[in-house]
């Protein structure tokens, strides 16, 4: 029954339901049945209006959310619903339910905009407090935390050149069989580190609101794993995609005595691009591709130029994001092998 109930949500939420995108915590996410699933067989249906489709998806979280008395997600979801209504006693009726099951996803209720109307209540605030509390003590063993891979063999005496990753936003470090290979074979220790705030299970970003939590948490880690793996800290080069390429651009135009090199990779975010570089003599790699939004390839063509004065700057474009067929592994093997100046004749080719 629940995944029933599950499935009809991921009908309904991939419509514009609500004004903001629906993020789901991991273990609650819609499951999409089998193509051949006989639900799935269904007859054609009238258009339904905006409003149908919103009571509809409060209809099934209802049901979800009686069937499943530990689910927080549901209870959560018809208080913002509830909220965008004005129905303010009921939004804070199921908002009480959600904590009480152990609601901790802090930054999801800090920024939820469902709740303006009720964010000065005092039982708005009596939750956000709970919630944030049990946001620190869950969070913190997972935000920043470092994975790590190295190559095999004796580091050379320096120690290891190293590359460090900032994901993109809702993702976390993760290590894939093929990384552990590329960076093998580069002969590269390669560090991934969660984002500073965590949004719900296995799902992480950088901040919203500067970079500096995130230039601490890599040098924390860099002290922390240096002497332990044997990295070189003055060969140290920061990649990142999405909001993690932005955080990584702002650093390396801040920071850059701490940063040989950057891999910058899509960048976006909300936090404001750094308007001056003190970067020199820096090989840096700006990648965009051509169906971003033009907001998006701007602020890559806005950095390769910013980095331009002073440094050995390439700007590569693709047509398409990563997929099965166009790995990042595959993709950018050459335009790290060039920033690391392993291969210094050969420049980096789209």
């Amino acid at each position: 029954m629940h995944f029933f109930i599950l499935a009809l949500l991921l009908t309904l939420i991939t419509q514009p339901i609500l004004a903001t995108e629906m993020r789901y915590p991991a273990g609650e996410e819609p499951i999409e049945l089998p193509m051949h699933n006989l639900l799935n067989a269904q007859l054609p249906r009238p258009a339904q209006s905006h409003e149908n489709k919103k009571l509809e998806a409060m209809s099934l979280y209802l049901t979800l959310m009686r069937e499943d008395n530990h689910n927080v997600w549901a209870p959560y979801k018809l208080a913002a619903s509830s909220a965008e209504k004005g129905q303010t006693e009921l939004a804070e009726r199921y908002l009480q339910l959600s904590a009480k099951r152990g609601l901790w996803y802090y930054y999801n209720l800090l920024e939820d905009d469902s709740f303006t109307n009720i964010q000065h209540s005092a039982t708005y605030r009596s939750i956000l407090a709970a919630t944030k509390a049990r946001y620190l003590q869950h969070a913190h063993q997972f935000e920043g935390k470092a994975s790590y891979t190295l190559p095999t063999g004796t580091p050379p005496p320096e120690g290891w050149p190293t590359v460090i990753f900032l994901h993109a936003y809702c993702k976390a470090a993760t290590i894939s069989p093929e990384k552990q290979l590329l960076f093998g074979e580069m002969g590269v220790a390669y560090i991934e580190i969660n984002g500073t705030q965590m949004l719900s299970e296995n799902s992480f970003r950088w901040s919203n609101y500067n970079d500096e939590s995130t230039q601490s948490a890599i040098q924390r880690v860099i002290q922390r794993l240096a002497p332990v793996l044997k990295l070189n800290v003055k060969q140290v080069y920061l990649s990142g995609s999405g909001q993690g390429a932005l955080h990584a651009a702002n650093l390396m135009a801040k920071y850059p005595q701490f940063y040989a090199g950057a891999l910058l990779i899509a960048p976006k975010g909300v936090i404001q691009p750094v308007q001056h570089s003190l970067a020199a003599h820096k090989r840096i790699v700006v990648v965009y591709y051509d169906r971003q939004h033009f907001s998006s390839q701007a602020l890559a063509l806005y950095f390769a130029n910013l980095f331009s004065e002073g440094n050995q700057v390439q700007t590569l474009h693709f047509a398409l994001a990563e997929d099965a067929t166009h790995s990042g592994q595959a993709r950018f093997k050459q335009p790290l092998q060039w920033i690391l100046n392993q291969t210094p004749e050969t420049k980096p080719r789209s």
